[in-house]
This record gives structure tokens, sequence and C-alpha cells, in this order.
């Protein structure tokens, strides 16, 4: 299954544009866990049967950078994360830290025939959509736009975090393509 998982991973960075060249590493401190380097993306896999605990984000996070992991971080777990474990991952979105159960690695998401297509707005898209809709700025727009968890499956496989705006392509028989714009937060539960 790590196998597949890595080849999905490497298909999701492909077209997030980064590089997919994979190497095996071994990260100091990390027990029972294989790493890998995909370009400069840091994936742990975790072989804990009681799953992972926040000293394992730290240990990841100073490992990816001191070795100067620009992508972020992915970390694969064969366990469902805990409350705690899932807002520590959340506390680090910004640095780009992704949380992926393994079975969520086992197919290409965005091939599913329900899955609409995210994409992240560039800045002068955003700028455009401010303008349209009177937007003063990203506290505004947190405020306006519908949220998207950044660990929803599909923000996750784009690469969104916190800060972000994501568009959503949605198809209608009858009023054919619309968007739908959604600001990336890091917890779309906590208001």
């Amino acid at each position: 299954m790590e196998d597949r998982a890595i080849e999905v991973l490497r298909i999701m960075l492909e077209r997030r544009k980064l590089d997919t060249k994979t190497e095996r590493i071994t990260p100091e401190g990390l027990e029972r866990a294989n790493a890998y380097m995909i370009g400069k993306v840091l994936v742990m896999f975790s072989q804990k049967e009681k799953g992972l605990q926040e000293k394992d984000i730290n240990i990841l996070v100073d490992f990816a950078v001191k070795n100067s992991y620009s992508n972020g971080i992915i970390i694969v777990s064969m366990q469902r994360p805990s409350e705690n474990l899932l807002k520590a991952v959340k506390a680090f979105t910004k640095d780009r830290i992704q949380f992926f159960h393994l079975r969520q690695l086992q197919f290409d998401l965005t091939t599913h025939r329900y899955a609409m297509p995210h994409r992240i707005m560039s800045e002068d898209e955003r700028k455009v959509m401010f303008e349209k809709y009177s937007i003063k700025g990203d506290a505004d727009a947190r405020e306006v736009l519908p949220q998207i968890d950044s660990q929803d499956p599909m923000a996750k496989w784009i690469g969104a975090i916190p800060g972000d705006i994501v568009e959503v392509t949605r198809h209608s028989d009858v009023a054919g393509q619309i968007y739908y714009p959604r600001y990336c937060v890091e917890d779309a539960n906590v208001q």
C-alpha cells in the first residue's frame, strides 16, 4: 500500500508543478517510520500502531527546517488521527504540513466522477474578484466568502494553505459551469 501511496503522491505533486524525484531518507529521532524526499517535499509514513503524537510532528518540522524541505511535509499514517493530533497538524498548515490516512492515497481523488475541480486562485484573480464583490482584503474575504478547511481532501490535494482562495467548479445541466470561491482556513469548524 505504501508503494501505491507514493505513486499517488507523485501524481499529486506533479499536478502542483513540483519536482517528483523520489529518494528514501532516514531522519534522526523518528521511530517506526519510513521517510522519503519527493522533490523538496518531506514524506513520512508512520508505522506506529497507536498512531502519531505531537512530538513526532515537532521532530519532522525541525528536520524539515534543517534540511530545507521548502515545499512542505506530508504525513501518512495507518491510523486515523486523534482530535489532538489533527489540531496539531492544523496549527502547522501555514508551514505546508498535510496529514493523510494511508487509504486516502490509494487512488487519484481528482479522477472520481463526483469530484469537482478545485484550484488555487492567483493574486491577479483575487484582486479582480475583490474589486468585483467589493471585498476590502483578506480579513474581509474570510468573513464574506464560504470557507474550506485546510484538511479538506481536495484542499490538501491542490496544496491550499490558510489564506488561499480556492475556486471550485461545479457543473449544472441548466447553467453550465459555475465557479464558487472558498476561503481556505486552518479549521473551518472553529469560528
